[in-house]
């Protein structure tokens, strides 16, 4: 299904044109941590920026699995035309804890 170009540009910003791996490692809680594999949604304008959704389920490691949603902050410029987000969030509860995930989402063009 074709997109129309309204939804493809903003401020003359093509919002399709990246997204970020947010992959890692949560916190250690009562003596394990979980992988996090992901892939940013596409951008969002806010305020003159942009921030992306992220969501998924942890690894499976002592028996169950986490899921998570987070909002990044938004854009952090970095040199040669690259930009990042940072990120915390928590998952959800599961066995009576929850894991932290702090830190950045690798570095992307801003296309």
């Amino acid at each position: 299904m074709p997109v129309s170009e309204a939804t493809v540009l903003y401020n003359n910003f093509n919002y399709h044109q990246h997204v970020h791996d947010h992959s890692g490692k949560t916190s250690c809680e009562q003596d394990h941590a979980h992988m996090y594999p992901g892939v940013t949604g596409l951008p969002r304008p806010v305020n003159n920026s942009h921030d992306h959704i992220l969501h998924g389920i942890t690894t499976f490691d002592y028996g169950h699995t986490h899921s998570y949603y987070a909002i990044t902050g938004p854009a952090i410029d970095l040199p040669g035309g690259m930009h990042t987000h940072y990120v915390y969030f928590e998952t959800n509860e599961v066995d009576g804890h929850r894991h932290r995930v702090q830190g950045f989402v690798i570095p992307a063009a801003m296309g």
